[in-house]
């Protein structure tokens, strides 16, 4: 038992500068409730003593009137209390749970590829929106519940002992065990709450991969077996939840029929008071009443224990991500000014986890204001290198340069603000193509941004997007072809006008004639700025100044578009192949 309060606490602890950040807010609500209280308190007093004048006939309507007046003035009292702690308590609930999700956004962008490789997106949302609803419930309505229960019990309790002596003690012998069974059942929820925010997680997970994929779902009429597929996640959701209604359903009943006891210990032996005139009408009213209040306290600890259990098994959810330490980070002296230079690579050596080197021996330079091409088959660790230039994937020390500076030394930021990259799988967001252009420079003016268009090639099909640069793309780029994708964020790559351009097979999803456009353009506008492009077509890689062959990994052959041709090999032998496609091409 106590290893598992300790558990529960130890994941709260994340909460404690948000709780502090706020705490004067909690404090005033903490104010508002127990005055609250203690006005609901004060009321059954009052209608015990208008009860005993009516019942006794001595008293007059206008005293009674008071009394009536007193409780009316007391409930808008409470009436305020109540919009006092719900505004500052549940308030500040809502703003530690905004906190809190700044800070887990805040995380999720610093954390690295091989976080994102080990995560599925569908869980990360379900913590982002149900995790955190339940840890602003424990923030909120169990603290709430919590408060009001202890400070309500103490006080009915000393007031029931203090005026009614052995009735009092008599009437609250069943409430031990009520909130006996609160605490030792409350504990079980917590498993089967985990089991439901996973369950959840694996429908967000499904879903979100459905809604991505629809179009290969489509293609290959597999709507069934995509139905058939999340039939059987939510089943398992669904018996998840049951699982959990039905424990509960059965907890409250239960304390709710022990709880009853106590009526029925108050009904028989307060009874027999009030008719052997030991207890006045109104005094038994009063008891009933607190009686009632005491109820809540008792039963409300199982209620409290759950929501603090369904919090902490978010919370440790929740921390699990914020917990997570980026493998790339800078140094604790990193530069912050921009790197320039040639780019160079040293004896690269790099290998994945768990894996054999997929890059061996890297040495060559690519000149500052020079253009480098790379060839090399499917799987010879193309994209890995150029991975390791803005450090999405981090090299090891002493052997990527700019300048002659390890590129580890350089802050992440300021590496990042020298290169323009655009990867193999482009990404687009769900904008207009100009604020997918305009990405990474906002204000970038309109000449800038007609010249970006001209040079990637996008202005042949202008006339085809109905608004123009204007027109919406949708999720992930979906109402356009892989080219205009491409060109779109080969635009704005450009846009930028970066030091170092990185073309990552990106030209692949257009026609070479479009291709040659594209790379005229693009060589004119990058004049005195260096260019890496990685691509499978030789006509592509014959205009720049040095190209690098890779074979398994390593540098096969190296030099300009004519001296690999007359040395023969690889590049050679691409070179002649895609000749005799083009002609046969041409001929038919």
């Amino acid at each position: 038992m106590a290893k598992k309060k300790a558990s529960v606490i130890r994941e709260f602890k994340t909460l404690k500068p948000h709780i502090k950040k706020y705490k004067w807010a909690y404090t005033a609500g903490m104010g508002f409730l127990i005055l609250t209280d203690a006005g609901q308190i004060v009321i059954p007093r009052l209608m015990g003593s208008a009860v005993d004048l009516i019942a006794g006939g001595s008293g007059n309507a206008s005293a009674v009137g008071r009394l009536m007046l007193i409780i009316a003035g007391l409930a808008v009292l409470i009436a305020l209390g109540r919009y006092g702690w719900r505004n500052f308590i549940i308030g500040t609930a809502r703003r530690i749970e905004a906190d809190l999700r700044v800070e887990l956004y805040s995380k999720l962008l610093s954390l690295t590829e091989s976080f994102y490789i080990r995560s599925k997106v569908g869980d990360l949302m379900a913590r982002a929106t149900n995790d955190l609803h339940a840890v602003r419930m424990a923030t909120g309505m169990a603290l709430i519940a919590f408060i009001d229960g202890v400070f309500m019990l103490i006080v009915i309790l000393i007031t029931l002992f203090i005026s009614y002596g052995k009735l009092g003690l008599i009437i609250v012998i069943p409430l031990p065990l009520v909130t006996s069974m609160a605490l030792f059942l409350g504990r079980l929820i917590g498993p089967l709450f985990r089991r439901v925010q996973e369950n959840f997680a694996r429908i967000s997970e499904h879903v979100q991969e459905t809604l991505a994929g629809i179009r290969v779902i489509k293609s290959f009429a597999r709507e069934k077996r995509a139905l058939d597929a999340f039939d059987r996640i939510n089943a398992d959701y669904g018996s998840a939840n049951m699982s959990l209604v039905r424990f509960w359903g059965m907890l409250f009943p239960a304390m709710s029929f022990v709880a009853g006891l106590t009526v029925l210990l108050l009904l028989y032996f307060g009874g027999l008071q009030v008719i052997g005139g030991e207890l006045s009408p109104g005094d038994f009213v009063t008891a009933l009443s607190y009686l009632g209040m005491l109820l809540w306290p008792a039963m409300g600890a199982g209620w409290v224990i759950n929501i603090m259990q369904r919090g902490a098994a978010s919370m440790k959810r929740i921390n699990t991500v914020l917990r997570e330490v980026p493998d790339i980070v800078d140094l604790p002296d990193a530069l912050s000014e921009e790197p320039s230079g040639n780019l160079e690579f040293r004896s690269l050596n790099y290998a994945y986890p768990e894996s054999e080197p997929v890059l061996k021996n890297i040495s060559f330079t690519a000149a500052r204001g020079g253009s480098t091409g790379i060839l090399g088959k499917t799987g010879c660790g193309k994209t890995t290198l150029v991975k390791l230039i803005p450090r999405l994937l981090d090299p090891p020390e002493d052997s990527v340069f700019i300048g002659g500076i390890d590129i580890r030394r350089f802050s992440r930021a300021a590496l990042r603000k020298t290169l323009g990259v655009v990867p193999q799988d482009v990404f687009l967001f769900s904008e207009t193509i100009r604020e997918n252009i305009l990405f990474a420079k906002p204000d970038a003016p309109e000449e800038e941004i007609e010249r970006v268009v001209d040079a990637a090639g996008l202005v042949s099909d202008l006339p085809f997007f109905p608004e123009g640069l204007e027109t919406r793309v949708g999720e992930k780029g979906v109402t356009l072809s892989g080219g205009q994708k491409q060109r779109i964020a080969i635009a704005r790559a450009l846009i930028i006008n970066p030091e170092i351009l990185i073309l990552d097979d990106a030209l692949s999803a257009v026609d070479a004639e479009t291709e040659e456009k594209i790379l005229e353009h693009l060589f004119r506008i990058r004049r005195g700025k260096t260019t890496i492009m990685i691509s499978h077509r030789v006509s592509a890689l014959s205009r720049c100044d040095v190209c690098v062959v890779l074979e398994d990994g390593m540098i096969s052959a190296k030099g300009s578009h004519e001296v690999l041709l007359s040395t023969g090999g690889f590049y050679r032998e691409i070179s002649e192949l895609q000749n005799l496609e083009r002609i046969e091409e041409e001929e038919i």
